[in-house]
């Protein structure tokens, strides 16, 4: 639509020459503060930015990222990127065994840089879940895995236990491989295990997610490095991976970002189930 400008007389050239000052001063002020998006600003639904009182130390509007081997450690400004989140979730292991080398993890599926990240967010008192990709291909198998998940990562005591799921790698008894990993891995020691999928990966596949104590679900939505959309499911989850492309300083690559929509979610996950004070 085009729109007719009117013609100014002398008054209105003075008022204007007089205003137009008066606004490039502003930008010129405004141009010394530099404001940062709001990254959980949404774009098709309303977010509410919940901020705990100082004292608690803790803003749950902050990401919670997890990261592999693929994040390379050398890469990262772990002072820089603590500053940014409150809780970080680290691959343990891809399975026991790789078909293929890759630069993240060894041949036995040990994640290359897991000590490392686990170590150094640890120092600076980011709390710190463990997450294994799960791939057993019969149910020995996966108690197998079970059991290499507990002896990589029991001695950092992780806040948290998760089985990501995200391919049907048994051809029949699937629901029963899952819970042999999730049963061995509690029968080593293990608390709190929580589960990592998508809403219509379960229902697809019927899965039985009952017995974890928390779901992680994995919804991006735009996957436009800010959460712009929610899990439309009836599932009960505690934290949600909504991004794939989330940025911080610290860091020159993307990250997952995930979310707790509670101070009791993010208490039970992070703070194994105490009230912060």
């Amino acid at each position: 639509m085009n729109i007719m400008r009117k013609h100014l007389n002398i008054v209105g050239t003075v008022v204007t020459v007089v205003l137009s000052a008066c606004f490039a001063a502003l930008i010129i002020g405004l141009s010394f503060t530099k404001v940062q998006p709001d990254p959980f600003s949404a774009t098709d639904e309303p977010v509410t930015k919940v901020k705990l009182s100082a004292a608690s130390g803790v803003d749950i509007a902050k990401p919670i990222i997890d990261i592999s081997g693929w994040q390379l450690p050398s890469d990262m400004d772990y002072d820089t990127i603590s500053q940014q989140i409150t809780g970080v979730i680290v691959r343990v292991q891809h399975g026991i065994s790789m078909k293929k080398k890759n630069n993240a993890a060894y041949m036995n599926g040990k994640d290359k840089a897991m000590a490392t990240h686990i170590k150094e967010f640890q120092k600076r008192n980011i709390p710190v879940a463990v997450y294994a990709y799960v791939n057993g291909n019969s149910v020995a198998e996966m108690k197998k895995e079970a059991d290499k998940f507990y002896e990589r990562a029991a001695k950092y005591k992780p806040v948290y236990w998760w089985l990501d799921v995200e391919e049907v790698t048994m051809k029949k008894d699937f629901n029963k491989g899952i819970e042999a990993f999730r049963a061995e891995l509690a029968k080593k020691g293990a608390k709190n295990i929580g589960i990592y999928t998508q809403d219509w990966f379960v229902t697809a596949n019927n899965l039985t997610v009952t017995s974890f104590d928390s779901v992680w679900l994995a919804h991006y939505g735009g996957d436009t490095g800010y959460w712009d959309s929610s899990p439309d499911t009836t599932i009960p989850y505690d934290l949600h991976q909504y991004t794939s492309r989330g940025r911080l300083n610290g860091f020159s690559g993307d990250l997952d970002f995930n979310r707790v929509t509670s101070v009791a979610d993010y208490n039970k996950i992070f703070n194994k189930g105490k009230l912060l004070k």
